[in-house]
């Protein structure tokens, strides 16, 4: 793709390419380096990467930002919070050039190369899923190790990249992005759609890597594992924090109760002095210290309390109530091309259950819940919806509903033509967007705010069937806290995804396995599946290694409970349960023999390691072993291996080391 400067705009638009790396200084075609195999560029940690200074930013109904300040250091994982709607997104496409500010600067260090994955994307180039990874700037080796580790099969890498869901293209442009190898790398909501093995390969590869990150997500866990700093937008500003998400909010908590607390102490103060002004104001020996204290309140600044946006508060309507079959699919067969996703699915669903579809990406979930809501087509089969049953369905990519070209209040009317247009108003109200607000187009806003009008749209009309594909994507915290209260206290039914543990805990009566076509039934909640999980899991581990396990923990316990030794006179050995004496100069030095041989033996294993591991390394740099790369895969997974071998003998050799220094101190 070509790297060029996209044009300032007056109102976001949604990126129309995968990734910016813009550079600041030097031509986008001079040298790009692969991350995979080179090591971090080294700066001077004094050196910052991204100045905001003073910056201004508003639109027509309200402003973003009000001479907001901060930096970007080198080697940092920013973490970018805030309500819905309060500029997050803006400020990344201002970074790249891609939205205008009004006053203050952004001020890149030169030779900057900034890399950006947007929240949704319009087009992915190249043909095929391992084109569009390396689009012949990487070894392909490179890319089809980092597509594997974001859950990638050898057998989708010639998949047309067309096919793909929306949550796969983004993989496939995390992936792009991440052998690109940019200095700052920027992340808008990327867990949202990564299933919980694919978050934690990320998740170790970003912390492993050299890149300076700032993220934007809601995911509280994702961003306490992450970062290492907070920027908070509020009131139209950026706070800054030191500290992963939790640390945050103690220290944000803090601050509030502090300033509250400075205010208060010079509210009672100005009411004083005020109250003094008033009882002497008109004495005339009194006039000379009632001027002086007017002056004093006129040079007072007064602290105002920073107050948080107001809250997302909503309940689902009383639906009219339907049968107890609600939906059911008989011998349904649906496929993609080539690939069959199901083959003769029997599944139904009854009055009042919240069944969560889990399971990997890929797996099918999001289809089986498109047959569900009827906009998903299946080559063979029977859906049936039973009597009375109303439905309403939340996408997982609200693109696919949302008109990007209608104002909020005319997609609010699209649900409900009948319906008057104060009440709309206040619908649209009810879900934060007031005045203005409320003519902005869709693709104006941001995910949030798009989830937020597709709620909405589900409560014009009351349903009692709820269909909904992640619904918690791009919503805040708070949001995420009120809708899953929603839920809860909804009368009807719901089906939905989510990869959300604890929405999962709160919402889920039922939980449906969906794997290789098939779905498995756990008629429990999310902890109840987890459990049985873990236990089919504990019953595939065949009888000869649970034996081997269990003898090892008798083992083991049986060393902790040990009684000691002691010899009598006569050389008779009587056994107490709490030593009474020293060990003997003649048992230290057998034992001191006995370490030492143990730590030569384990310095030795470690020097043939580390010369396997040297070795393995040339090979693997080897061209013709790159190329082939099933052989590399089968080597580099030998080395890997060889790698937690080492730090196990190494952990070994320096426990025995402190044992052979301590014995050795005794008999010294």
């Amino acid at each position: 793709m070509a790297f060029t400067r996209s044009p300032v705009r007056s109102r976001p638009a949604p990126p129309t390419f995968l990734i910016r790396t813009i550079f600041s200084g030097i031509h986008p075609s001079q040298e790009r380096v692969s991350a995979i195999g080179r090591k971090a560029e080294l700066y001077d940690c004094g050196v910052t990467m991204i100045h905001i200074e003073r910056l201004t930013k508003t639109f027509p109904t309200k402003p973003l930002f009000l001479e907001a300040s901060a930096h970007l250091k080198p080697n940092t994982r920013v973490g970018l919070v805030g309500p819905n709607g309060s500029g997050k997104t803006s400020l990344l496409r201002m970074i790249l050039d891609e939205d205008g500010i009004e006053s203050g600067r952004i001020r890149k260090r030169p030779h900057l190369r900034i890399g950006y994955l947007p929240q949704e994307l319009e087009t992915l180039p190249g043909n095929t899923i391992l084109d569009a990874t390396h689009r012949n700037e990487f070894p392909e080796y490179e890319a089809k190790r980092i597509l594997a580790g974001l859950g990638f099969q050898e057998g989708d890498w010639d998949r047309k990249v067309q096919t793909l869901s929306g949550g796969y293209r983004m993989r496939v442009a995390l992936a792009y992005l991440l052998l690109s190898a940019p200095d700052v790398l920027m992340l808008d909501e990327p867990t949202n759609h990564l299933d919980k093995p694919t978050q934690r390969w990320l998740e170790n590869f970003l912390i492993n890597s050299p890149f300076t990150l700032l993220i934007i997500s809601h995911d509280i866990e994702f961003l306490d594992k992450m970062v290492t700093h907070i920027w908070e937008v509020r009131n139209h500003t950026l706070q800054e924090y030191r500290g992963n998400y939790t640390r945050f909010q103690k220290l944000k908590a803090e601050r509030d109760a502090q300033e509250e607390a400075a205010a208060n102490r010079q509210s009672k103060e100005i009411s004083r002095v005020q109250s003094f002004v008033d009882r002497f104001r008109y004495q005339a020996n009194k006039a000379t210290q009632v001027q002086s204290r007017i002056k004093q309140l006129e040079k007072v600044k007064r602290i105002e309390l920073q107050r948080d946006t107001k809250r997302l508060k909503f309940k689902f309507p009383e639906p009219p109530p339907s049968g107890r079959e609600v939906l059911e699919m008989q011998n349904i067969h649906k496929r993609y091309g080539e690939k069959i996703v199901y083959e003769g699915l029997d599944f139904s669903i009854e009055r009042g259950q919240r069944v969560a579809f889990v399971g990997e990406n890929g797996a099918g979930k999001s289809t089986l819940l498109k047959m569900l809501a009827g906009v998903l087509k299946f080559e063979e089969g029977k859906r049936i919806v039973g009597h009375g049953v109303t439905i309403h369905y939340f996408a997982q990519h609200q693109a696919e509903i949302l008109h990007p070209e209608h104002s909020i209040l005319d997609s609010l009317e699209e649900a409900a033509p009948q319906a008057e247009r104060n009440f709309l108003r206040g619908l649209a109200g009810a879900f934060l967007f007031s005045g203005d607000d409320q003519l902005k187009p869709i693709k104006a806003l941001s995910g949030g705010e798009r989830n937020r009008v597709a709620l909405a749209r589900m409560l014009v009309e009351p349903a009692n069937t709820l269909l909904l594909d992640e619904p918690t994507n791009h919503l805040d915290p708070a949001s995420v806290d009120m809708l899953t209260d929603a839920l809860v206290q909804f009368p009807g039914t719901i089906v939905f995804i989510s990869h959300d543990p604890t929405f999962l805990m709160r919402v889920a009566t039922r939980v449906v396995e969906i794997d290789e076509g098939k779905a498995r039934d756990y008629i429990g909640d999310y902890e109840y599946y987890c459990w049985k999980r873990a236990k089919e899991l504990e019953d595939q581990i065949p009888p000869e290694a649970k034996l081997d396990k269990k003898k090892s923990k008798k083992k083991e316990k049986a060393q902790k409970e040990q009684p000691t030794t002691e010899h009598t006179t006569n050389g008779a050995p009587t056994t107490n349960i709490a030593p009474s004496t020293e060990p003997s100069r003649r048992d230290l030095s057998k034992s001191i023999a006995r370490l030492e041989k143990q730590v030569a033996s384990a310095e030795k294993e470690i020097a043939q390691l580390e010369e396997q591991i040297k070795a393995r390394d040339v090979e693997l740099a080897a061209p013709e072993t790159y190329q082939d790369y099933s052989r590399w895969n089968s080597l580099h997974q030998e080395r890997e291996k060889w790698t937690r071998d080492l730090d196990r003998l190494t952990h070994k050799w320096a426990d025995l080391s402190a044992q052979l220094e301590k014995q050795q101190s005794q008999i010294s």
